[in-house]
C-alpha cells in the first residue's frame, strides 16, 4: 500500500534549537511566481481509495493499514463499500487520498462528519502525484468534496501565505494551512508540501525554539535531555496519535480508568516513533533518556488533558 507523505512544517529560516542544533530551512523549492494552491488543514482520519482491477473491487485504507469490516477506520471502510466503483475504475493504477472527517482534537460543525474530503491523487504509473487541477476536476466531476481551497495563483512570500491560516471554513477554529507547490511538483523541486499549523495546534513548542538551553557541563544530562522532548512531546502531538489508534481500532475512543494499562502499552510508543519521524535532531539530543522520557511526558499530559 502507498502511505501518504509526510508534510513538513514551513521553516523560513534555519531554525536553532540550542546553541548545539539547528533545524535546516526547508522552503527552497518555494519561488516568487510558481503557481500553489492553499487548502484548509482539517483534522481528520488519512483515508485512501483504490481500484483493484483483479478482484473488481474497491479496496480502502487507512495511514498504515488496509481497512475491513473487522478494522473499519471508524466508518471509512463501510462508506467505501457504498461508493460507486465507475470512476475509479477509469484509473486503476492511481490511489485516491482524502481526509476522512471524525471527531479528533479540531471541532468542526455537524454536517462536515463523515465525509471523505478528496486532497491528493498519486499515479502508480508515473510514481508522481497528480496535479490539483486533475485532482479538483476529478472530485466536481463525481460528487466527492474537496478540501477547501484558500487560494490557488502565484508564490508571493509566506507572510501572504499565513493570511488564510485563520480562515476556518468547517467550524470556528482552523488547525492550519497546507500549502502546495504546482510548479515545483512538476519541475522536480522539494519538498513541494509544506504545512503551517497555528500555534494552538503546533507539535512542536515554537516559543522554546531559538532559546538558548543551558551548557550540558551545567546541568544534569536528563535534565537536558527533559528540556529537548518537551519541546516535542507536546499536548498536540499526543492527541493526534491518540486519535490516530483511535482510528485504526486500537485503542476505544473512551478509555475507563480501569483500562488505562491500554494507553501505557500503545500511546508512548507511537508518540515516540512520531517523534522520531518528524524531529529526529532533537530525539537525537536525548539520547538515551528519549524512550522513558517520551513515555513519562505522555502519560502526564494524556492523563491531564482526558482527567484519568
Amino acid at each position: 500500500m502507498k502511505q501518504y507523505i509526510d508534510i513538513q512544517r514551513v521553516r523560513e529560516q534555519d531554525e536553532i534549537v540550542d546553541n548545539n542544533l539547528t533545524l535546516p530551512k526547508n522552503t527552497g523549492a518555494f519561488q516568487a511566481g510558481d503557481i500553489i494552491s492553499i487548502t484548509e488543514k482539517i483534522d481528520g482520519a488519512n483515508a485512501s481509495v483504490r481500484y483493484d482491477e483483479a478482484k473488481g473491487v474497491l479496496r480502502g485504507f487507512s495511514r498504515k493499514n488496509e481497512l475491513s469490516g473487522e478494522n473499519p477506520l471508524r466508518g471509512f471502510w463501510n462508506y467505501v463499500q457504498k461508493l460507486d466503483k465507475t470512476p475509479f475504475a477509469r484509473y486503476p493504477h492511481y490511489i485516491f487520498f482524502g481526509e476522512w472527517l471524525v471527531k479528533h482534537t479540531v471541532i468542526y460543525e455537524r454536517d462536515d462528519y463523515d465525509k471523505w474530503y478528496l486532497f491528493s491523487v498519486y499515479n502508480e504509473d508515473t510514481n508522481g502525484w497528480m496535479p490539483q487541477e486533475f485532482v479538483k476536476a476529478f472530485a466536481e466531476e463525481y460528487g466527492f468534496p474537496y478540501v477547501k481551497e484558500l487560494y490557488s495563483g502565484k508564490f508571493i512570500n509566506w507572510e501572504h501565505c499565513r493570511q488564510f491560516a485563520n480562515q476556518p471554513s468547517y467550524g470556528e477554529q482552523q488547525e492550519g494551512i497546507v500549502i502546495k507547490n504546482q510548479t515545483a511538483l512538476s519541475e522536480g523541486r522539494g519538498p513541494h508540501v509544506l504545512k503551517y499549523v497555528n500555534p494552538k495546534f503546533q507539535e512542536i513548542k515554537l516559543e522554546n525554539r531559538g532559546k538558548r538551553v543551558e551548557d550540558p557541563d551545567k546541568v544534569k544530562e536528563r535534565e537536558q535531555a527533559a528540556e529537548y522532548m518537551r519541546l516535542i512531546v507536546t499536548e498536540a502531538r499526543v492527541m493526534k496519535i491518540f486519535h490516530k489508534l483511535v482510528d485504526e481500532g486500537i485503542l476505544p475512543e473512551k478509555i475507563p480508568k480501569e483500562h488505562l494499562q491500554l494507553i501505557y502499552k500503545n500511546l508512548p510508543k507511537r508518540v515516540y516513533e512520531d517523534c522520531v519521524k518528524e524531529e529526529p535532531e532533537i530525539v537525537q539530543k536525548a539520547d538515551k533518556y528519549a524512550g522513558k522520557l517520551c513515555t513519562n511526558i505522555t502519560i502526564d499530559i494524556f492523563r491531564k488533558k482526558m482527567g484519568v
